[in-house]
């Protein structure tokens, strides 16, 4: 009799343990749970794991900030606005604004060519720069970049430039005129900051 009275006595105080452990697991499920839903009200991610490296394998390293200038920001949007041209249709009014402005964006000396110039130059590219490949209009870009901020440079380093211009065009197969209209668009920008920018 005291045999099986222990073990009752056993059991049930067995059992009720296991009760309290599990309501305290469910408490701190709970817990958790409501604390995840007010940081998702408040905007803030759940905690997530950190990902374990494969065996063998060291964790890698977060790659370094690089924050690019305005100047390089506005050179890289210029190109993303010249690749999306395409050959045999005409730009568009949205295109044509979004080169403008990051051609000016791209203009960071204290002298600035005029709206009048820059909006020339953008639309001389727009109907000619669907031509030119990713590589060719990499150094385009730079080429358009150099002569915004013409003060920067000499007369001949100038006059370099713009040739470049123009021979970018015409070895993509851009007909002669169209490639002389961007490069005299980008001598008259450069000539123009070179004196003192718009005023």
């Amino acid at each position: 009799m005291k045999k099986s009275f222990l073990v009752a006595l056993i059991a049930l105080l067995g059992g009720s343990m296991m009760a309290r452990q599990g309501s305290d697991i469910i408490i701190k499920q709970h817990a958790k749970d409501l604390s995840n839903k007010n940081n998702a009200r408040q905007g803030i991610g759940a905690p997530a794991a950190p990902a374990a490296p494969a065996p063998g394998l060291a964790a890698p390293k977060p790659a370094a900030a690089t924050t690019a200038t305005p100047a390089q920001a506005a050179a890289a949007r210029l190109q993303a606005d010249l690749a999306v041209l395409k050959a045999g249709t005409p730009a568009t009014a949205d295109q044509k604004q979004k080169i403008t402005r990051d051609l000016a964006a791209s203009a960071t000396g204290s002298a600035k060519p005029s709206a009048t110039a820059v909006s020339k130059l953008a639309n001389d590219l727009a109907a000619s720069a669907a031509a030119v490949p990713a590589p060719e209009r990499s150094r385009l870009v730079q080429d358009l970049t150099a002569v915004l901020n013409a003060s920067n440079f000499q007369g001949k380093q100038i006059e370099a430039i713009v040739t470049d211009v123009q021979a970018i065009f015409q070895a993509n197969g851009v007909a002669r005129s169209a490639a002389v209209a961007v490069a005299d668009d980008a001598k008259a920008i450069a000539a123009e900051i070179q004196k003192g920018g718009a005023h």
